[in-house]
């Protein structure tokens, strides 16, 4: 009686075979957990702006006519911007009542720029007077690292990832695109989240805004209700942690996890047709053995459980040292391209393991269709010299 085959006889005897069906797909597994990794590079960047600084600050910006109700059609153009800023101040000391919120104030806002991996996104840097600026520092835990605290109009404070990320340097300026040279940057800051304050300049009118500190209140809208005022989609701007949550989601990783699913499903489709056929000629290879092995009283059970053993090690191996590469890469990558722009990344990605597992399983699946039409060919000795397989 024939002793059990040993899948590991033949892995040890074809070590360059099978090193080939190990290193495609390692390679497999490397290509999309580094491609998932730099796509969510995006989301972990952008969280910090539409979650971080949404939970600490919230900007707001209504309509004067419609949710105001400033009577702007009986009004001059001097006449509406004075009864418009009379009407912010007032919601302003109004919210500065409300429960959970720290300070409130209407006052002029500008933009600063992060590029991450896939997208661009803005943030919101508030101008005030210079004796503000250390209650600000203190609320989102900056500490000034470089540089001094903004003295005069037109100076502001960012943060050393911002820094990094738009390759801003001390003493120039910030988002000249935008603003020209009339903001320049005196300190850097490090803190959780991208962000920066600083006073306006006298020759440069930026946007004015209700800018409110509070902790804790997602909805801004509706504590916008509880004093009477109702915010119109389609007029008025609210930026709170609750539109940022719905962005994230709907802007970022929706649309993130439907391009990595392209991506995915091309890597596949590739793999699985030349994984196909390179197995396919490896098991024409074998036929003369598996015949010999069917001839001396193994039975094609015997071999196909063998040969699945191969393929069980062949893909276990592949999925060992896939994920270790793909972890230091992702290290790597990290420490010489993230970290000097600026961005966040999350190395680690369980999503990203189980849906490479997913796909192995289905490759394993689809491979059993060659194998068993290759054990179904098989013909004793005897008849080897007439096969036309």
């Amino acid at each position: 009686m024939p002793q059990k085959l040993s899948a590991m006889n033949y892995i040890k005897n074809n070590m360059r075979r099978v090193a080939v069906l190990i290193v495609s797909l390692g390679l497999c597994f490397v290509l999309v957990y580094l491609t998932q990794f730099m796509l969510s590079t995006t989301e972990e960047s952008f969280k910090r702006i539409l979650i971080g600084n949404t939970g600490k600050m919230q900007v707001i910006s209504l309509a004067g006519k419609t949710t105001l109700g400033i009577p702007t059609d009986q009004m001059g153009d001097e006449e509406i911007n004075a009864a418009y800023t009379e009407k912010n101040r007032e919601l302003a000391e109004k919210l500065r009542e409300m429960a959970g919120v720290k300070d409130a104030w209407y006052g002029e806002v500008i933009n600063n720029f992060i590029t991450a991996a896939v997208g661009q996104i803005t943030y919101n840097i508030p101008l005030v007077e210079k004796e503000k600026i250390p209650e600000i520092m203190e609320y989102f835990s900056m500490k000034l690292i470089e540089g001094r605290l903004p003295e005069h109009p037109g100076e502001i404070i960012l943060d050393s990832l911002s820094m990094k990320n738009n390759d801003y340097v001390l003493g120039r300026y910030c988002n000249e695109r935008n603003y020209d040279k009339y903001y320049k940057i005196v300190g850097i800051v490090e803190c959780d989240t991208y962000f920066g304050c600083g006073i306006s300049s006298k020759d440069w009118i930026s946007s004015w805004m209700i800018v409110v500190l509070s902790e804790g209140i997602e909805d801004m809208s509706a504590v916008l209700h509880e004093i009477g005022i109702n915010v119109k989609e389609n007029y008025d701007t609210v930026v709170d942690m609750k539109w940022g949550k719905t962005f994230l989601q709907e802007g970022i990783i929706d649309v993130i996890s439907n391009s990595s699913n392209l991506i995915y499903m091309g890597i596949v489709v590739l793999l699985l047709i030349s994984l196909t056929i390179v197995y396919t000629t490896y098991l024409r290879d074998r036929h003369n053995e598996w015949c010999l092995y069917c001839s001396i009283g193994y039975s094609r059970a015997n071999i196909y459980h063998a040969v699945v053993w191969e393929l069980l090690f062949t893909f276990g191996a592949a999925f060992l040292a896939g994920g270790i590469i793909s972890i230091l890469a992702a290290v790597l990558l990290r420490s010489t391209m993230l970290i000097p722009q600026g961005l966040q990344c999350k190395i680690f990605h369980p999503k990203a393991f189980a849906e490479i597992l997913c796909i192995y399983v289905f490759l394993l699946g689809i491979l059993q269709i060659p194998v068993r039409y290759a054990l179904g060919r098989i013909r004793t000795i005897d008849a080897i010299e007439d096969d036309l397989y």
